[in-house]
């Protein structure tokens, strides 16, 4: 073994420490439980309703899977299996460098810096869809870069291919991560040859074929939920200046790094320009999105920080830039490890009142219930994990003034969202309710007087009496025949 993949198996091993007590965030512990209720024998989109594509559930699907034959926590096993995509990914890089008879100092340097990126760098956003399509997504843009600069990468660029295609299936947004490359070498070839490589074609084939399966076996998603999702969901977002400023800045330190590390090679035909194209594809997802979540800006944050790194070669290293370098990944790592928690501690107050909770929350935060339900071994009541749909289209009726057609269809998916909730209390039976008293974190609002506003609502709420209502933020509601 290579003092390469020495460090590389150092790398991993840390990040196995040092994931393993956190990597449960509100959006995986979300998709986990509502992957287990498919298990069960649920269907998307017909009795287990996620915002996201089909394929965010089933991604998880295999570590739930492993998790019920082995008895190990699924969240470990997800920690696993991607440290498992991570070594793929770096071995996939590696035999197209050598495939292209790059050295093997730079080569190494390659190995360390991604094996950084991908394990450590991450912090909160680890194991989640982002990061995953991003590793699986990374062997594309090296690869470009490659051809870039002359190399052929040998046959292994087609499983570079196949993962980028997986990428691009997870999250749509980060198609520019490696379209923008391709678009390069169009450009600098004068010839759309590049659109037809093993690897471009082996991701195109990847994309088409979920994109059938989409129509095949989830109809009801697509013809049903997408729709409300798109109404509904993804017009929510931040002003446009608020959300250019991160990538402005984070675009100009790859530059400007790349420009101190490399100046005889900062021009259009250095190995970094491929890189950079990617940094701009992942700020123009984290633009589109337009949420300004944390791990929508990983792909740029990553990418912007291999740009300049990978051109390293420890022959040539200067202090100035190891001292900026380190800076800026501090800098950037410290945001990507920020992890908000909108609600108060309620591990202690709801073990106190159900020794045997069933738990289901009113509102539109998914971090009211995840990763809650999963900290206390609760049972899960409910086949959605919050009304983000209701929250999205009353807050757009709050805001603008709306034709009436337009008006009457956001209607229809609160009242979808009531009947919803409507089914997850009479089947789950839960025996504790907590209701968050705001609207998407930005405005007060009584969650539970909307939820009483529905006749068949207000009934199934009579039995639960109000218990406590936990620093003003969250209302927690008890089945007084049922918390035991």
């Amino acid at each position: 073994m290579s003092y390469r993949w020495i460090i590389v198996s150092a790398i991993l091993l840390m990040a196995l420490l040092v994931q393993m007590p956190v990597v449960l965030n509100a959006d995986l512990s979300c998709l986990l439980t509502e992957g287990e209720k498919v298990l069960d024998g649920g269907k998307l989109g017909v009795d287990v309703f996620e915002l996201n594509p089909p394929l965010s559930v089933y991604l998880y699907m295999p570590a739930l899977q492993l998790a019920r034959i082995t008895g190990i926590a699924p969240e470990i096993i997800v920690i696993i299996l991607v440290m498992i995509e991570i070594v793929a990914a770096l071995v996939i890089i590696d035999r197209a460098a050598a495939a292209a008879k790059l050295e093997a100092d730079e080569r190494s340097i390659t190995a360390c810096v991604l094996a950084f990126l991908f394990a450590i760098f991450p912090s909160a956003v680890f194991g989640q869809r982002e990061h995953i399509a991003v590793i699986a997504m990374t062997p594309f843009v090296a690869i470009a870069a490659i051809r870039w600069r002359g190399f052929a990468p040998g046959p292994v660029a087609i499983l570079a291919g196949l993962g980028a295609g997986l990428g691009m299936s997870l999250k749509p947004y980060l198609t520019l991560v490696v379209g923008l490359p391709i678009i390069l070498c169009v450009l600098r070839q004068r010839s759309i040859r590049p659109l037809f490589t093993p690897e471009a074609c082996a991701a195109a084939a990847v994309v088409i074929g979920y994109g059938a399966v989409l129509a095949i076996f989830f109809p009801a998603y697509l013809l049903t939920f997408a729709p409300m999702v798109t109404a509904a969901y993804v017009p929510l977002r931040m002003d446009f200046g608020d959300l250019l400023f991160f990538p402005a800045v984070m675009l100009v330190a790859s530059v400007g790094l790349v420009r101190l590390l490399a100046p005889q090679d900062f021009k259009w035909e250095g190995g970094a320009t491929p890189w950079l194209a990617a940094a701009v594809g992942g700020a123009a997802s984290f633009i589109i999105q337009g949420k300004g979540w944390t791990y929508t800006a990983f792909a740029l944050c990553m990418f912007a920080s291999a740009a300049p790194l990978l051109q390293a070669r420890t022959k040539t290293l200067r202090l100035p830039f190891m001292i900026c370098a380190l800076a800026a990944i501090v800098c950037i790592g410290s945001r990507l490890s920020l992890q908000v928690r909108p609600f108060p501690p309620l591990e202690g107050r709801i073990l106190a009142l159900a020794k045997h909770p069933r738990l289901i929350t009113i509102g539109d935060h998914v971090a009211l219930g995840h990763p809650l339900v999963r900290q206390i071994n609760a049972t899960w009541a409910g086949n959605t994990c919050g009304q983000a749909l209701a929250a999205g289209s009353m807050l757009q009726q709050k805001r603008s003034q709306l034709p009436e057609g337009e008006r009457a269809k956001l209607d229809g998916i609160i009242n979808f969202e009531r009947r919803l909730l409507l089914a997850d209390l009479r089947a789950g039976r839960p025996n504790v309710i907590l209701v968050d008293t705001y609207l998407l974190s930005s405005m007060p609002f009584d969650w539970l007087a909307w939820a009483n506003s529905d006749p068949d609502l207000k009934a199934e709420l009579s039995r639960y009496r109000e218990v406590e209502d936990a620093d003003g933020r969250v209302r927690i509601l008890v089945d007084p025949s049922g918390s035991e």
